[in-house]
């Protein structure tokens, strides 16, 4: 009955109940004897709907996350200054915000990208509603062969969005249009926080999830075609005039941690190290607010920039049994994607 075209559900109901009259009579209905259940949970995973399964697997990706904040308060803003994410205990990613003033300093930044509004209008656009296709067009993921690559990026992204709501509405970081009537938005300007940037972290979390099955463990080249396509959808976001060159560095972080935690938990002993971004160092040589790029990205995940700390001791994580078998597949789709 799925299969039925859209408005011919009543109709294929009363050829159905016309049918079974024909053929199954007014004989007592009986059943037969059942079979014993042979397949595993994660192999009835699969027998779930689309919507089901991805309701299965965020639910247990979602076990152990917890997102906190902490004090000192800004004593201007009232708001806290520091968030973090953790699991099952071990501390993911800690977020520090910047300053009012040095958001503040920032606003001529994000004015002066709207001199490429022009050209990046189409991009903009279309990543409001879908990131895949970029990277799809990057590591041809195309649909036919690549549904659980691209299940597994979906369930992602959908994870990532909880949780970067979360910092984003513990840290309550105003958006550029709050501070100039001049910024003026090429799109709708979200009603929600600004740091971290969901693009960004979106974007940065789907460019890791891809490196790894490309090439497990290897660490983020902000040179890389994914890592450059990452970077330019965050910063599409300061040029439509929503968000702070910071916001995309602090979703960069937060996206890279994210993906790596997920991989991490694919695997029977995985783990995972933190990291850290602090925005009030987000600065340049005279302390002011700068800019975001992969060139940036690159000091940023090498150890060379003072906002930036990936550490390297890293602490195991609880497996995730059912995501596991998801991931598993999408590997296997990538292994083959030249059959």
């Amino acid at each position: 009955m799925s299969d039925a075209a859209d408005g011919a559900s009543l109709e294929l109901a009363l050829a159905l109940m016309r049918s079974r009259d024909a053929i199954a009579g007014t004989e007592q209905v009986t059943g037969d004897m059942a079979a014993p259940v042979t397949l595993t949970p994660g192999e009835r995973l699969f027998r779930l709907q689309a919507d089901h399964r991805s309701a299965v697997l965020l639910s247990e990706l979602s076990e152990g996350l917890s997102v906190s904040h902490s004090t000192p308060d800004d004593p201007i803003s009232g708001t806290p200054t520091t968030a973090s994410v953790a699991h099952s205990g071990g501390m993911l990613v800690q977020i520090d915000r910047p300053s009012l003033s040095q958001f503040r300093a920032a606003v001529p930044l994000v004015g002066n990208y709207a001199e490429l509004r022009a050209d990046r209008a189409a991009e903009i656009d279309v990543q409001t509603r879908s990131l895949l296709p970029f990277f799809g067009s990057v590591v041809m993921l195309q649909p036919d062969r690549c549904d659980r690559i691209t299940e597994m990026l979906q369930i992602a992204l959908d994870l990532t969005t909880q949780v970067v709501m979360r910092v984003k509405l513990a840290l309550a970081c105003p958006r550029p249009t709050q501070f100039s009537d001049r910024m003026q938005p090429i799109i709708a300007c979200p009603s929600h926080p600004t740091l971290p940037s969901g693009h960004a972290t979106q974007a940065f979390c789907v460019a890791t999830l891809l490196t790894g099955l490309q090439t497990p463990g290897a660490p983020v080249a902000a040179g890389d075609q994914l890592f450059r396509l990452a970077c330019r959808i965050a910063v599409n976001r300061t040029v439509a005039g929503v968000h702070f060159p910071a916001d995309s560095a602090a979703g960069a972080v937060l996206g890279i941690q994210l993906a790596r935690l997920l991989l991490a938990r694919a695997t029977p002993v995985g783990a995972v190290a933190s990291a850290s971004f602090d925005g009030r160092r987000f600065v340049d040589d005279q302390d002011q607010p700068r800019d975001f790029h992969y060139g940036v990205l690159d000091r940023m995940v090498t150890g060379r920039d003072g906002s930036t700390r990936f550490d390297t001791k890293a602490d195991f994580v609880t497996p995730a049994p059912l995501w596991s078998v998801l991931v598993a597949a999408a590997q296997r789709e990538w292994d083959s994607r030249w059959s």
